[in-house]
């Protein structure tokens, strides 16, 4: 009698496969009314997605508006450097103010109260190489499917602060099923040098402990100089410039998902002291840790 060996009982088929490193993780779901958004340059080193169930928001992106309202779903991707208004406020003017609540169980959505707007948002990312991605705004149209999805996700928001495991997956659906309908082309992974992408790889494992960038070249077997220049030419960022967006992107996960304070915050992150980590944080945030903590974790 024939019998199964249990190699082709574990995969029958020869050829290898390859998969593409995937890892959502989720930096903050939270579901508010805002009364003034006005922002002029949201740019962060994470992914958002943005749904409102009432009319009057917008985002301004390079002379275009995009309406955020129940039909439309938001996608932005990290560095996208946008503004944010509700109503007729004046975005040309210089005064910055976020001005919201969480939703709660007493509140009806659809009978708020003129100029203010409930507003879903999601921050996250993709790790690396994926939050490398085109910037821009990117919509989705909300179908009945997605709604029902985001109904529910508004209700964990409103019930709770610890997601459990099927409300994770649920976000984590929502968040696969907007990639999913975006365009292809804004995905830049296959333009970088594969002796960089190991070179970020490195960054990505080591930031907190000072890389220099004869040890980076080092890992791409290169010239310091000639290293250093197909780094920039191929993500924009000098090595440097690329250590501290990802020290940053780290920071702000520790505002969302600890207890730290700002001094262990820039420890952990690999600066000197928390004067360091407070002007490294303005250069790539445009604003201080303190305020974005106050006010740009919620938008």
């Amino acid at each position: 009698m024939n019998t199964i060996s249990d190699k082709i009982k574990a995969d029958p088929s020869e050829v290898r496969q390859e998969f593409s490193n995937i890892n959502i993780k989720l930096l903050c779901c939270r579901y508010w009314i805002l009364q003034t958004w006005q922002c002029f340059d949201l740019s962060v080193p994470f992914w958002r997605i943005y749904h409102n169930s009432t009319d009057g928001a917008q985002i301004h992106f390079k002379g275009q508006t995009t309406y955020l309202n129940e039909q439309t779903i938001v996608i932005i991707p990290p560095n996208t450097s946008f503004s944010t208004s509700i109503g007729n406020t004046n975005i040309n003017g210089k005064h910055e103010s976020i001005i919201g609540r969480k939703v709660e169980e007493r509140d009806t959505i659809s009978n708020s109260i003129q100029n203010r707007v409930d507003h879903l948002f999601i921050h996250f990312s993709l790790g690396f190489p994926l939050d490398f991605a085109q910037t821009g705004i990117f919509t989705v149209s909300c179908t009945s499917e997605l709604g029902d999805l985001i109904e529910k996700i508004k209700i964990s928001c409103i019930e709770d602060t610890h997601f459990d495991l099927l409300e994770c997956f649920r976000i984590k659906q929502l968040i696969n099923s907007c990639l999913l309908n975006i365009e292809e082309n804004i995905w830049n992974v296959a333009a970088i040098d594969q002796r960089i992408l190991v070179a970020m790889r490195t960054i990505e494992r080591n930031f907190n402990q000072g890389i220099s960038n004869a040890v980076l070249a080092n890992t791409a077997n290169m010239a310091v100089n000639s290293f250093s220049r197909l780094f920039k030419t191929n993500t924009g960022f000098s090595v440097q410039q690329y250590i501290a967006k990802t020290k940053i992107e780290f920071a702000c996960n520790l505002m969302h998902h600890s207890h730290q304070t700002m001094d262990e915050i820039a420890y952990s992150c690999g600066f000197y002291d928390r004067h360091h980590f407070s002007k490294t944080f303005k250069r790539q945030m445009k604003v201080n840790p303190s305020y974005y903590f106050k006010n740009l974790m919620i938008s």
